[in-house]
């Protein structure tokens, strides 16, 4: 069922109100988020404050006790009245799910789902929130269903969410007025919050609870495979050797070396040996009569004496190149050897003959 943003508004519990900037303007939301059934009015004076400003800074408890309709604060969520507490859990072994309805201080009721470890914590939350409003939906009377989970209630308070489970329930709000969901914080005492925490915990080690699998997950196991191949490329290619030896892991992440650093690892720059290789020359010999690689150039050319860097042994070669790219001055210097090389090139370089 569509949602239009001129059609229907969030009842307030506030007499302050915050237009949120990511809704259209005919949703409306308070300090607490406590989150109502959509109706066709809304009463309030709307400032525009970012949202960020808004969690950042909450009004204290203090500041809105003589608001009737304000009840997440400590003095207001009485576990004596019968209200709804759901949450989720999330561990190696699985993900739980799990509601628990409160009167009088004691569990009348409760559901627990065991989801698969793939499945997203806020599939548990936004689960839990579902099966408690589906519980309650023939009940009469005004009842609250609490969750510590801000990022739930702001997906259900998104009228463009393509989440079917959110859709689902932004649905019952619309048909379902006694129904009201409300924010409070997490693992600070409150009685119904407890309760609901120790069953999505226990629910992991119940019977499985069937949920498709998030985006995020199936995103993340795309990638996963596709790295795992560009791994199994780099491992077993026949280019490329003596920089697979420096960078043996693949990443999306750059190596963090500039133009001039990976001229020099990989060996591809104006030097007689990989001129040679491109057949764009006869010989591969620098001015000095010695072969014209980037070793020779760092360590032993005349014409570069100025940025040498000590010779290594054949056996500590590959050591040497990474104790420079690892060393800022020394990273300096080879920048500066490789601008020589490429801005004096005709004098470095033997005549093509």
């Amino acid at each position: 069922m569509a949602f239009h943003s001129n059609e229907y508004q969030i009842r307030l519990n506030s007499d302050r109100a915050v237009y949120l900037p990511q809704f259209p303007s005919g949703f409306h939301t308070d300090e607490r988020f406590c989150l109502s059934v959509f109706q066709k009015s809304c009463c309030g004076t709307a400032v525009n404050v970012p949202l960020k400003e808004v969690c950042k800074d909450l009004p204290s408890e203090s500041a809105h006790t003589s608001h009737a309709a304000i009840h997440a604060t400590e003095n207001h969520i009485d576990s004596g009245v019968k209200a709804i507490y759901t949450d989720r859990s999330k561990t190696d072994e699985g993900t739980g799910s799990a509601y628990c309805i409160l009167e009088n201080y004691g569990i009348i009721a409760s559901w627990q789902g065991k989801l698969d470890r793939s499945n997203s914590v806020f599939q548990a939350e936004i689960l839990a929130i579902r099966m408690a409003i589906e519980t309650v939906s023939s009940l009469h009377r005004p009842i609250k269903i609490w969750t510590d989970s801000l990022s739930n209630l702001m997906a259900i308070l998104n009228p463009k969410s393509h989440h079917s489970i959110v859709r689902e329930i932004q649905t019952l709000l619309l048909f379902h007025e006694h129904i009201h969901l409300r924010w409070l914080k997490a693992h600070v005492g409150y009685l119904g919050n407890e309760y609901a925490d120790q069953l999505a915990k226990e629910a992991i080690k119940g019977d499985p609870f069937l949920l498709p699998k998030p985006l995020s997950y199936l995103k993340a196991e795309i990638k996963s495979a596709a790295l795992s191949i560009w791994q199994d490329n780099w491992d077993n290619g026949e280019t490329g050797r003596s920089t697979h030896d420096i960078v043996p892991k693949v990443s999306n992440e750059p190596v963090g070396w500039n133009r001039e650093e990976i001229m020099f690892v990989i060996g591809h720059g104006p030097f007689p040996s990989c001129l040679l290789r491109f057949n764009l020359r006869t010989h591969d010999n620098c001015s000095c009569g010695e072969k014209g690689d980037s070793i020779h150039y760092a360590t032993k050319c005349p014409f570069t004496l100025s940025w040498h860097f000590q010779t290594p042994t054949v056996s500590l070669k590959l050591l040497w190149l990474k104790n420079i790219l690892t060393n800022n001055l020394s990273r300096t210097r080879l920048r500066l050897l490789m601008r020589f090389i490429c801005d004096e090139n005709n004098l470095i370089v033997e005549d093509n003959n």
